[in-house]
């Protein structure tokens, strides 16, 4: 099932029925978009499904996963696509098709539930004095690409990428700069888009896709973590007492002793036959 190397990197004839119903849709969705809203001050999907920071406030949760098909603008799309394009068919041919919705829909509902928990409100001030909140927005695909890029990662960690289109690298040391930049940027910033980019819902995406991918391929891992839990919280069982860790006396031992008792009596028996005879009458 995982193969050491991925399979027709952004092939036309290798695409994949999930990879082509996602490009299908988000591309559909940003022409639409742009179709309806034709001579409106702002597109009209945009302001309906992109996700708001204070979308818990107004228990908008279906935002969570609408923002992902919304794009700000043909860069941004494109950027996503091409991404979803070129290493989409590669991890679901490995994991399936059912299994790689999980990982776009999971990937980006995180990245997009991570960036909501740390995007404060802006305050500013009208013509009249008056402050007001104004909560970022959120939109796109690339929390769940990101997803696909951890995942690629995960499953193929030695396969080589073009940084920037130019320097071959390997995916798990892309992966790894890319997540350093992440949290940098997330750490660092002083709000939570930069130059417009969600860096937190970038980094739990990728976290994510990362995460569900190598559970995928390294099971027995997750199975022995799960057996290994459970017994954290467990005393250990209290150590047997002597006697009861000694072997049990055979019938033939008791009869021989019982025996001597009928013809000689007690106080004949000897101390180590007095011990095997109380044990024999506890037990």
């Amino acid at each position: 099932m995982f193969n050491s190397e991925p399979r027709n990197i952004g092939s036309m004839l290798g695409i994949t029925p999930a990879v082509k119903f996602l490009l299908i849709l988000n591309i559909g969705l940003y022409i639409f978009d742009a179709v309806i809203s034709m001579g409106a001050s702002e597109r009209i999907l945009q302001g309906w499904f992109t996700l708001r920071a204070n979308w818990w406030e107004t228990f908008e949760f279906g935002q969570l996963f609408t923002y992902m098909f919304i794009h700000a603008g043909t860069t941004h799309l494109l950027a996503n696509m091409m991404g979803l394009f070129f290493l989409g068919p590669s991890v679901e041919r490995t994991i399936g098709s059912y299994k790689f919705f999980i990982l776009y829909y999971v990937s980006g509902i995180l990245g997009g539930l991570g960036w909501s928990m740390i995007a404060d409100p802006v305050l500013v001030q009208d013509i009249y004095g008056n402050v007001q909140k104004l909560y970022p927005m959120c939109a796109g695909a690339s929390g769940a690409v990101m997803g696909i890029l951890g995942a690629f990662a995960a499953l193929y960690p030695h396969a080589k990428l073009l940084l920037w289109f130019v320097i071959p690298v390997r995916a798990w040391v892309l992966v790894l700069i890319l997540t350093l930049f992440e949290l940098w940027e997330t750490i660092h910033s002083d709000h939570p888009l930069i130059a417009g980019i969600a860096n937190a819902a970038h980094l739990i995406g990728g976290v994510a896709g990362f995460t569900y991918a190598f559970s995928l391929k390294h099971p027995h891992m997750l199975n022995d973590l799960k057996t290994k839990l459970p017994d954290l919280g467990r005393k250990k069982p209290k150590s047997r007492t002597k006697s009861s860790a000694q072997p049990s006396l055979s019938k033939a031992e008791v009869d021989a002793i019982l025996d001597k008792i009928g013809k000689q009596g007690m106080g004949a028996l000897t101390p180590r036959e007095r011990e095997l005879l109380k044990r024999a009458t506890r037990g």
